[in-house]
């Protein structure tokens, strides 16, 4: 059946299967939701489903199938952002893979019906890529359709935005990522530590798969976490400084760390107002409970879109000790926030 493999996503499924059939397919799309819930593979059944040459649309069994499933369709190209080189912080998708695919584009089908060219992690793209590709979103060549997937799709340029049918994809539920997690790790992995892990995975397969088995490491890192959320102040800036120093040095964990980060201050606002449910570190319900007692809502939201506008910065290149030190003074500002 076509789209199975897309688990937990029945509104956007849905909308491309009617689109389908009813032969009103867009020549843009823009499937935008948070990382690792399915996009890009939602966008590679619908190539499939375009071209496939069995009785069902995206049979997966059919010799086009196979080759869009291998990546060498001749009519389907996948554009993803690369390192300019091994060193560098960030990948991007540059102005010369576009115009290479707006080369590919101007041709007909050469085996199937339709051209199917996926841009995955769009808002990835430099200003003259965003540029160049409008050209062709303006003039969409024949028989070919573009799909551009992206977290948030407020990081496009506006016009590429309105040339594409919005699709909105949702975070995964946790039962959905286990059911995953069963199905691509091994046999003899706990069923408890598979179930925290789909727990902590904020509602995505990719965060669920690189999650490592819970380590005593990983617990203590969370837990230093905590530490830091409840006692960070403007008394102990020695602290402050010493651990922003640690840290940016780590940049190929400093990302992870946040959304950890992230993951915590999450938790400790939902036991605040809703208490003990949902939490997607429930293993640390005990340590959570007196810091949410002594911290109020409103502070904890201050520090979550704090550490928000940080991980923003880092992905732009910011100096990594100045955005730390600058996180810690933001959450040292809010102590003594009312409850």
């Amino acid at each position: 059946m076509p789209f199975e493999r897309v688990l937990g996503q029945d509104q956007p499924v849905e909308i491309l299967k009617k689109s389908i059939e009813k032969k009103t397919v867009s020549h843009a799309y823009l499937f935008y939701g948070p990382e690792g819930v399915g996009k890009k593979l939602a966008a590679i059944e619908l190539a499939k489903a375009l071209n496939c040459l069995g009785r069902g649309n995206a049979c997966g069994g059919c010799e086009s199938c196979r080759k869009i499933d291998q990546r060498i369709h001749p009519d389907f190209f996948l554009v993803e952002p690369e390192k300019k080189t091994p060193t560098s912080r960030e990948a991007v998708i540059r102005i010369e893979r576009i115009r290479e695919l707006q080369k590919k584009l101007i041709y007909m089908p050469y085996e199937g019906r339709t051209k199917v060219a996926l841009i995955d992690g769009a808002e990835w793209m430099n200003a003259q890529a965003s540029n160049t590709l409008l050209k062709t979103l303006e003039e969409p060549p024949r028989a070919t359709i573009l799909i551009l997937t992206v977290v948030n799709p407020f990081q496009l340029l506006p016009t590429l935005v309105s040339r594409c049918q919005g699709i909105r994809f949702g975070r995964l539920s946790s039962e959905i990522i286990l059911k995953v997690l069963e199905k691509e790790l091994e046999d003899n992995e706990d069923i408890a530590v598979l179930k925290l892990r789909a727990e902590r995975a904020e509602g995505s397969i990719s965060r669920a798969l690189a999650l490592q088995e819970e380590r005593v490491e990983a617990g203590e890192q969370r837990e230093n976490l905590l530490d830091l959320i409840a006692g960070v102040s403007f008394d102990r800036m020695d602290a402050v400084f010493k651990w922003s120093k640690t840290w940016a040095r780590r940049t190929g964990t400093l990302q992870p760390l946040l959304d950890e980060l992230l993951g915590l201050l999450r938790d400790l606002a939902v036991l605040k107002v809703r208490g003990p449910s949902h939490l997607h570190n429930p293993d640390l319900l005990r340590q959570m409970r007196p810091v949410a007692q002594i911290k109020s809502l409103p502070a904890l939201l201050d520090m979550f879109d704090a550490v928000r506008e940080t991980k923003r910065l880092l992905a732009g290149n910011a100096n990594a000790q100045l955005a730390l030190e600058t996180l810690l003074i933001k959450f040292s500002d809010t102590q003594g926030r009312p409850q």
